[in-house]
C-alpha cells in the first residue's frame, strides 16, 4: 500500500497539500461525501454548555499531551452525565495524570448525583471538589486536584471545529447522538507533583457528545457484546481526523466513521477500509488485550496512516457501569491524500477487547 502511494505521490508531485484540500472541496458534491460549514460562535457557546437535562447522555472529554522541564505527561478528564431512570441523573468524573517517562499515575474516579455537580447556565461551567472547568467559544481552562498532584491548564479555542459525521446525528447502539471536537488546542500551565511545580505546554483535544441512550440499555451487557475504538490524529499539515470503528459481535458487523477537517476548516466525511490492528498486549489490570499498532487506509483516497500507541499500560476503570477504558497518546506517519504526513494525537478503546 505504501509503495503504491509513494508512486502516486511522485507522479503527482506538482500538487501541493493546499491543492489537495482544494481538490477534496471540489469533490464534495459527489455521492458518498459530506460537507458542513464551521459551527458558528454562538452555536459553539451553546453546545459547549450543559443542555439542562434535555438529553439522556452528555459528555465532555479532554485529552492532553504535555511537556515541560524534560518531562512528558498525559492528562485526561472525562465528565459523563447519564439519566438513570425515575427522574434521577448521575455524573461520572474521571481524572488521570500520567508521567509518561516513569509510568507514575494519579487518578480520581467517582460517581455522584447530578445535583452534587455544579453546572453553569452559560458557556462551559463544571465544578466539583476535585475539578473546575471553565470554557467559552474563545478559551478553556481546567484545574484538577489529585492525590499528590495538581494540574492547571488554559488555552485558546481555535475556530472552526471538527464536526463528527459532518455535523449530522449518528447512531450509537441504536441511539441518535451528536458530537464535535476541538482538535489540537495549544495549552499551557503547570503540573505540580509532590509539591514541586513544573511549567508545561502541549496540545489538548476536546470531544463534546450528547444525545439519546439506547433503548433497553445495559452498559455491562453491551460492553460484553461489543467493542469500539476512537482514534484522533492531528497531522503536521494542519489536518485533523476523528475515526471510530465499532464491532457488534452478535450481528457480526463492523462499522466505521471517519471525519476529516481540512486545514481551512472544511469538514469531510470519508469512506475508509476497516482499521487493521496489530501487536496486541494484555492489560495488567483487566486481562483485556489491546492493539498497539493500527493502520488506517483507503486506496481511492491515496491514504495510509501508520498509528502506534507508545504507552502499553494505560487503562482506567470507571465506577459508572464498569467502563474499562484504554486510552493514550498516538504517533502517526504515512500518507494522507497522497501527501507524506506525520503527527500525534490519542486513541481510546472500550468494550470487549478479548
Amino acid at each position: 500500500m505504501l509503495e503504491r502511494l509513494e508512486k502516486s505521490r511522485i507522479s503527482d508531485n506538482h500538487r501541493t497539500t493546499g491543492g489537495r484540500d482544494a481538490h477534496r472541496r471540489h469533490e464534495l458534491g459527489q455521492p458518498g461525501l459530506g460537507i458542513s460549514s464551521s459551527i458558528k460562535v454562538a452555536k459553539l457557546e451553546e453546545d459547549l454548555a450543559w443542555h439542562h437535562g434535555e438529553h439522556a447522555l452528555e459528555s465532555w472529554q479532554f485529552a492532553t499531551n504535555l511537556h515541560g522541564m524534560g518531562k512528558s505527561y498525559s492528562f485526561r478528564v472525562d465528565v459523563i452525565l447519564v439519566k438513570t431512570g425515575k427522574g434521577r441523573s448521575e455524573a461520572s468524573l474521571g481524572i488521570c495524570l500520567m508521567d509518561l517517562d516513569t509510568g507514575w499515575i494519579r487518578e480520581v474516579d467517582t460517581v455522584v448525583p447530578l445535583e452534587d455537580l455544579h453546572l453553569g447556565s452559560k458557556g462551559l461551567r463544571i465544578q466539583s471538589p476535585e475539578l473546575s472547568i471553565r470554557g467559552s467559544s474563545t478559551d478553556i481552562s481546567i484545574v484538577a486536584d489529585l492525590p499528590d498532584a495538581f494540574v492547571e491548564l488554559s488555552g485558546l479555542v481555535p475556530n472552526p471545529v471538527l464536526l463528527n459525521n459532518g455535523g449530522a446525528p449518528f447512531q450509537f447502539l441504536g441511539a441518535k447522538q451528536k458530537k464535535f471536537a476541538v482538535p489540537a488546542m495549544s495549552v499551557s500551565g503547570a503540573v505540580t507533583l509532590m509539591g514541586m511545580r513544573q511549567s508545561v505546554t502541549g496540545a489538548m483535544w476536546l470531544n463534546r457528545q450528547w444525545g439519546e441512550l439506547p433503548k433497553r440499555f445495559s452498559l455491562g451487557r453491551d460492553l460484553r457484546r461489543r467493542q469500539w475504538i476512537n482514534v484522533y490524529p492531528h497531522l503536521d499539515n494542519g489536518i485533523s481526523l476523528s475515526v471510530t470503528q465499532f464491532w457488534d459481535f452478535e450481528k457480526d458487523q463492523i462499522e466505521t466513521e471517519c471525519t476529516v477537517m481540512l486545514s481551512d476548516g472544511t469538514n469531510v466525511v470519508e469512506a475508509i477500509e476497516p482499521l487493521e490492528l496489530y501487536n496486541y498486549v494484555e492489560s495488567r489490570l483487566s486481562g483485556k488485550r489491546y492493539p498497539r499498532h493500527l493502520v488506517l487506509s483507503s486506496e481511492p483516497l491515496e491514504t495510509c496512516l501508520q498509528i502506534s500507541l507508545p504507552d502499553k499500560h494505560r487503562e482506567v476503570v470507571s465506577k459508572m457501569g464498569k467502563m474499562t477504558k484504554f486510552d493514550g497518546k498516538i504517533n502517526v506517519s504515512g500518507y494522507l491524500y497522497g501527501e507524506p504526513v506525520r503527527g500525534d494525537g490519542f486513541a481510546e478503546m472500550m468494550g470487549r477487547w478479548q
